[in-house]
């Protein structure tokens, strides 16, 4: 689901097509049909803030990443279930929203 107040079906996104969105997203790669992204922030509050606004906005548009952190470390993993754990346009939304959010926190750094 991409949107809880009008149900959005997710598409799946691959091949050729597939690279070419990632061209927008250059920090995330593939991975076992998954959308995978780490970051190092430079201390454990920047790390759960970040992680904080990625849960509520995942929340919101109910589709969730695998999330594995440790103190400054955070690796997101974004496939779409209900698409036998394939990338989709919706798992490609929400990188780009994370990207946002990522550039916010490192800026600072």
């Amino acid at each position: 689901m991409y949107n809880k107040i009008v149900r959005t079906a997710p598409v799946v996104v691959e091949g050729a097509n597939l690279v070419e969105k990632l061209v927008l997203l250059p920090r995330w790669k593939i991975l076992q049909n998954q959308l995978v992204r780490e970051i190092q922030f430079n201390d454990f509050e920047t790390t759960w803030a970040f992680l904080t606004q990625i849960s509520m906005r995942s929340h919101l548009w109910g589709h969730h990443p695998t999330i594995t952190t440790s103190y400054n470390y955070v690796k997101l993993q974004l496939c779409t279930h209900e698409l036998q754990e394939k990338v989709s346009d919706i798992d490609l939304k929400l990188a780009k929203r994370f990207e946002q959010y990522i550039e916010a926190y490192t800026q600072e750094e």
